[in-house]
């Protein structure tokens, strides 16, 4: 699908995907990118120790003098913040995902340089939400790059296409509560606001709709958790989003080739101005 919207922004490409299974007990994947391959391994392993995780396994990938590393540890939720903050203190190394069952999986490039780089499409789960990206006003590399999760909250990820006009005014108001961001993409400002929601107890779909009436700009995004999908639509339908939702199938996309390619019958149709629509798991 993502290689069907290729057109749609040559920049990076991206992924997060969901395994069937939560990883045992206190357990998450880390997907590690570290920006000067040597030495980087023991000083992230020194890293995540220090801040109170056990490292049960690494899967190391190397390409073009970078890392691209998978950790599983063992730590406690509480210690997850501890984690991020020492794996980024080590000046060569950022933390691109965290998840009991999410891996985030994004590169530079076009989207059969994901593919032949990380073998996407071999991997067998539940869900998931791709991108490809074009900028139009924050900087061009792997941070920057969609989907974006928050690291206070796992198993959620995002991937948007458009503006946030108010992110300034809704940027303060986070970092007041203490959100930190990593980059100035207003992507990432919409996984925080929606974490910081859910946090007060609201539901996915009520955050949603809250998002509708709080965020200005020219905007549609796809957000994914646990056992969900959720999207949006900006109240003037300035960003398309087209849904299919047919017998066993749930899809969503900017375009319509992009669903017409995976070839399963079902309803298409345009979501409305200022339309939610939430999928859950069964």
């Amino acid at each position: 699908m993502i290689s069907v919207l290729q057109h749609r922004g040559l920049d990076s490409a991206g992924v997060a995907l969901y395994h069937k299974e939560d990883l045992p007990n206190e357990e998450y994947i880390i997907k590690v990118f570290t920006q000067d391959v040597v030495g980087a391994l023991s000083k992230v392993s020194t890293a995540i120790a220090t801040a109170g995780g056990d490292i049960r396994s690494i899967e190391i990938n190397t390409m073009r003098g970078f890392g691209f590393d998978r950790y599983v540890i063992r730590t406690s939720l509480n210690h997850l913040k501890n984690v991020v903050e020492n794996v980024g203190s080590t000046g060569i190394a950022k933390i691109l995902s965290i998840g009991k069952r999410m891996e985030i999986i994004k590169n530079i490039g076009l989207t059969e340089e994901l593919e032949g780089n990380f073998k996407v499409s071999e991997f067998i789960g539940t869900h998931g939400i791709g991108h490809v990206r074009f900028s139009t006003e924050s900087t061009v590399d792997l941070l920057h790059a969609h989907p974006f999760q928050s690291f206070l909250y796992p198993d959620i990820a995002l991937v948007h296409n458009g503006q946030i006009t108010n992110y300034w005014k809704v940027r303060e108001k986070l970092e007041r509560k203490d959100v930190v961001f990593e980059t100035d993409n207003d992507s990432e400002l919409l996984v925080h606001y929606i974490v910081d929601k859910l946090k007060q107890g609201e539901s996915l779909e009520e955050v949603l709709k809250l998002s509708v009436k709080e965020l200005d700009g020219p905007f549609s995004y796809i957000i994914s958790t646990l056992d969900s999908i959720g999207m949006v639509r900006d109240k003037l339908g300035l960003r398309p989003l087209v849904v299919l939702e047919g017998e066993g199938m749930y899809a969503a996309a900017s375009e319509e080739n992009a669903l017409r390619t995976i070839k399963h019958e079902g309803k298409i149709r345009n979501l409305k101005p200022g339309e939610v629509v939430c999928w859950k798991k069964n």
